[in-house]
């Protein structure tokens, strides 16, 4: 097995580098549950040495989002759930965000580690994750982490705070995040995964 120069397994995550994170909120109304919950998932990318900021669709253009995500090493994109479906925000964002492909220059998702992230009224809906990750996967070629976080009404019961389950789980989604983003770093084959189409 050969290591990279850049990242060798021993290495301390402080001397490669902080991992850069940026979390999108996809909320119509922005600065409720959804970025709540993103925070949380930070905190744990955060424990893991990452660097990271909230970036709310509605108060940003979606050039600054791409900008933003271009910037990013990893990103954590959440959405409220309506209609079984991730919200018009970041539908919007994702079907403005180029791809690197029929002439465009830019791809600031492809190769990227992701975690998704919803909030929604029941646990009625968490399969809307699905949507996203096949998108996130299949057509920006970005490597999804596994399984997402889907976070009903009821695990809010303070509407503010993470009930304690939720919150080890946003926790170790933001660290997985942050290794396979230090991962990533060392795989240039994997980064340069590109969707077929």
């Amino acid at each position: 097995m050969t290591r990279s120069a850049t990242a060798p397994a021993e290495e301390p995550v402080a001397r490669r580098g902080a991992a850069r994170v940026i979390a999108i909120d996809g909320s119509p109304q922005g600065h409720g549950r959804t970025e709540a919950v993103l925070r949380e998932v930070l905190r744990g990318a955060a424990a893991a040495g990452a660097t990271s900021d909230v970036l709310t669709l509605s108060d940003a253009t979606v050039e600054e989002a791409v900008d933003a995500l271009e910037d990013a090493e990893a990103v954590v994109l959440g959405s409220p759930v309506y209609r079984a479906s991730f919200a018009y925000p970041l539908k919007d964002l994702l079907d403005q965000l180029p791809r690197g492909m029929w002439g465009e220059t830019r791809a600031p998702l492809q190769g990227k580690g992701v975690v998704i992230v919803a909030t929604g009224a029941s646990l009625h809906h968490f399969l809307a994750l699905d949507d996203l990750r096949n998108v996130l996967a299949s057509f920006f070629a970005a490597h999804v982490v596994p399984p997402g976080l889907y976070v009903p009404r009821g695990g809010m019961p303070d509407g503010n705070g993470l009930d304690p389950d939720l919150a080890t789980q946003a926790e170790r989604q933001g660290q997985a995040l942050v290794e396979l983003a230090l991962a990533l770093r060392a795989c240039p084959t994997l980064r340069g995964l590109v969707a077929q189409a």
